[in-house]
């Protein structure tokens, strides 16, 4: 590595893949010396622009295979596109091991990839039913690549018909149920934000969103407002209250179901990371509960 960066990937990845564990001890404490400028603590090595971020993609391509491709979707990486990263460094470190593919790690932790849907099957919008005049979607209000851990809201903006812009327009299930089951909640794609169906009550001028508990149990779920399964309530909450647009606005409030506006799942989708699954995998995620 140059520097610092990347290599809490590589050591994770390389001691999972290649026959080791990682463990924590709640009870331990670690002391990290923090560089303060003076010549006690000073660098003796010299950090280029970008070359943490150089670090992240080259670990990534080391360990990750095909699912590299998925990374050049986000911004910093999106430079690397088409050019070539040595990795040799990495990979001949582990060469004369026996180390297991990153599909093995996406198994070895499906309960969070596959149960708490880190890694979805189906990607869509959420499209309001009978909006006069415009195709409205809901959609993260402030989402940018940077404001991860971060609170947002969902609002309303006319729908695209990409997925590639706005990214945060497009939602997927995520979060385990009591049950261990994926899903009790709806998430950004690509983010790491949940809408937030607890925080809400029954005329509430917003709808949050939060950063994803994977283990939240019920929050938010598209269910069906009639037998023909088409149109979809979208409710929160344990109690029997969904979203819904304000009457004579663009603006979402909460109301009780009976009373609630109807939503559509829009251009659904299946993502690549989904896609490079081998057909064993897709068949025992799809099977395996």
């Amino acid at each position: 590595m140059k520097g610092w960066g990347g290599e809490n990937l590589d050591q994770s990845l390389r001691i999972w893949t290649c026959g080791g564990e990682i463990v924590s001890a709640p009870d331990s404490y670690v002391a990290h010396m923090w560089r303060d400028g003076s010549e006690k603590t000073k660098a003796k090595y010299k950090l280029g622009a970008g070359d943490a971020v150089k670090n992240r993609a080259r670990a990534v391509k080391a360990h990750l295979g095909d699912w590299y491709k998925k990374t050049l979707s986000f911004p910093s990486f999106k430079s690397w596109q088409g050019q070539a990263l040595d990795t040799s460094s990495i990979t001949d470190s582990f060469s004369d091991l026996t180390c297991e593919n990153f599909e093995w790690y996406l198994q070895r932790f499906k309960y969070i990839y596959r149960d708490a849907g880190v890694l979805p099957s189906e990607v869509f919008q959420i499209a309001a039913v009978e909006v006069e005049g415009s195709s409205l979607c809901l959609e993260l209000k402030t989402l940018g690549w940077t404001n991860f851990g971060h609170d947002d809201e969902i609002v309303l903006k006319e729908c695209t018909d990409t997925h590639t812009q706005p990214q945060s327009q497009w939602w997927h299930g995520s979060n385990r149920l009591e049950n261990g089951s994926c899903c009790g909640s709806l998430r950004a794609w690509n983010t790491d934000q949940c809408i937030n169906g607890r925080g809400v009550s029954t005329g509430a001028e917003k709808v949050p969103t939060h950063t994803c508990n994977l283990d939240s149990g019920k929050e938010v779920s598209l269910t069906p407002s009639s037998d023909d399964g088409e149109e979809l309530l979208l409710k929160v909450g344990l109690k029997d209250n969904c979203i819904s647009i304000e009457k004579g606005s663009k603006l979402l409030t909460v109301v009780p179901c009976k009373d609630a506006s109807k939503w559509l799942k829009r251009k659904p989708f299946t993502p690549i990371e989904y896609e490079m699954l081998s057909s064993e995998t897709k068949a025992m995620w799809g099977g395996d509960n």
